[in-house]
């Protein structure tokens, strides 16, 4: 059964105005479990969307004056290095994932991390016995999140 027809017009009317007011697909998904006791996963908040044909607000571009002539477009493979981390996202996603790629952090310790069709996101340390300082997970999250934004998810 869809999530769509099991909410009520009232819950259907919150998502419109979530979305209205700007609210990512992450901010209406944890919304639904908060507000609404719905729980569902990443992709199904999409689908939810999509069935109920609410659009998101698009984030603004940056300025022009902002990019530079060597500025290049996404491409399916992004490295970020602005931070401690390198962040790269594989050309070809390895099977059974949306998205999947490569982290190197600050002390050389690597991690391969992938996204499912599920919305189940996955981080796998090299090393078994690493664990990233918190600092450094933030700004991988940061940078995962920046990627992913330029790659459509």
């Amino acid at each position: 059964m869809s999530t769509a027809k099991s909410m009520t017009e009232e819950q259907i009317a919150q998502v419109r105005q979530w979305a209205a007011d700007g609210a990512t697909l992450q901010d209406i998904q944890q919304r639904l479990v908060a507000d609404l006791e719905i729980r569902v996963t990443f992709l199904e908040t999409r689908f939810l969307l999509e069935d109920l044909k609410i659009e998101l607000i698009p984030e603004p571009e940056p300025a022009a004056e902002e990019k530079t002539e060597t500025e290049t477009p996404a491409s399916p493979v992004e490295e970020d290095t602005a931070g401690k981390i390198v962040l790269k996202v594989d050309e070809l996603q390895r099977p059974g994932t949306l998205v999947s790629g490569k982290v190197t952090f600050a002390g050389g310790q690597t991690a391969q991390w992938a996204l499912d069709q599920f919305g189940r996101f996955s981080f796998q340390p090299d090393d078994l016995d690493f664990r990233p300082e918190e600092e450094e997970m933030v700004e991988f999250q940061n940078q995962l999140s920046l990627s992913l934004r330029r790659l459509g998810f």
